[in-house]
């Protein structure tokens, strides 16, 4: 077993693909997949189901991730650590994010500040939300960025940006899309939705969504693995889907949910760390910039 394997294996997680996380690995696809199968051939147990539309995690794989991921984390802690000793140390801004925000979006809201900061080293890592409200309370994290109001703790919380939750129809839109500004909440709580695993806060936020308007969810006994699997899975008729506009990979098979005024469903997104975090330095600055300049740096924010 070698690092690159778990790298491999976790970006193989996180991409739900194999040629994606072999392009984001910078190697060729059957090298990425002989690593893989060379790991789950080790361990003796297959981390990935593959089928002809989808790559996502076995249960056995689901429960090995974090573990993997722990490996890489504490290699990455050493690698720093020893730099440190071989000169000054750079300040250090660590970002826990959750998989349901966007890369891109993502981007906008960190380059600014690393672009202003370049003796700041800003390191990621996407991981579960109870993982990630968990190693910020560790100190593992200097702040968490996820869909705001899935944790309560002693934090401090900034909105990032908000934007609209779409309907994806079972077996995609039965009209023409120009004649449809949006659905009620109450045309299609009769509808069955499949969901993800309550990890990212996408699940949390539509069950309440629902709540908040007094309306009971119906949830397919099934669950997908991926946001990709969940607008696939709606198309294909077995169950419709709800899912934020940045996660929908083709625009017109959505509908916007609106209340009964119109107004969209929104699901909000913000950054949290921990209140009796007052440290100076580059600290204070990321902080400063979260609180005003992050927000403006994303579409759609208030």
């Amino acid at each position: 077993m070698n690092l690159s394997q778990l790298r491999f294996a976790c970006a193989v997680a996180r991409a739900g693909s194999f040629t994606a996380a072999a392009a984001e690995c910078c190697v060729t696809q059957p090298t990425l997949s002989n690593a893989i199968a060379q790991l789950e051939q080790e361990l003796g147990v297959r981390l990935f189901e593959r089928t002809t539309r989808r790559v996502g995690l076995t249960a056995h794989g689901e429960k090995l991730l974090p573990a993997m991921e722990e490996v890489l984390r504490a290699q990455q802690s050493l690698t720093r650590q020893a730099r440190e000793l071989l000169g000054p140390a750079r300040e250090t801004i660590r970002i826990g994010t959750s998989p349901l925000v966007r890369p891109a979006l993502l981007g906008r809201i960190v380059e600014p500040f690393r672009v202003a900061h370049p003796d700041v080293d800003v390191v990621l890592s996407e991981m579960n939300m109870s993982d990630l409200y968990r190693l910020l309370d560790e100190t593992q994290f200097d702040v968490v960025i996820g869909v705001a109001g899935q944790q309560r703790g002693t934090w401090t919380t900034a909105t990032l940006y908000r934007e609209p939750l779409l309907y994806v129809p079972r077996g995609g839109p039965s009209m023409e899309r120009s004649s449809v500004e949006g659905v009620r909440l109450s045309d299609i709580s009769d509808e069955t939705f499949v969901m993800v695993p309550d990890t990212c806060g996408l699940a949390r936020a539509t069950r309440e969504l629902f709540r908040a308007h007094r309306r009971k969810l119906i949830e397919y006994s099934g669950e997908a693995m991926s946001y990709q699997v969940l607008q696939d899975w709606a198309l294909l008729g077995i169950a419709a889907a709800i899912l934020p506009r940045s996660s929908i990979t083709t625009s017109d098979v959505a509908l916007p949910i609106v209340d009964k005024a119109g107004q969209p469903a929104m699901i909000e997104f913000e950054a949290a760390w921990r209140r009796d975090d007052v440290r100076e330095g580059a600290w204070q600055t990321f902080r400063e910039h979260l609180m005003s300049a992050a927000v403006e740096a994303v579409p759609g924010a208030r």
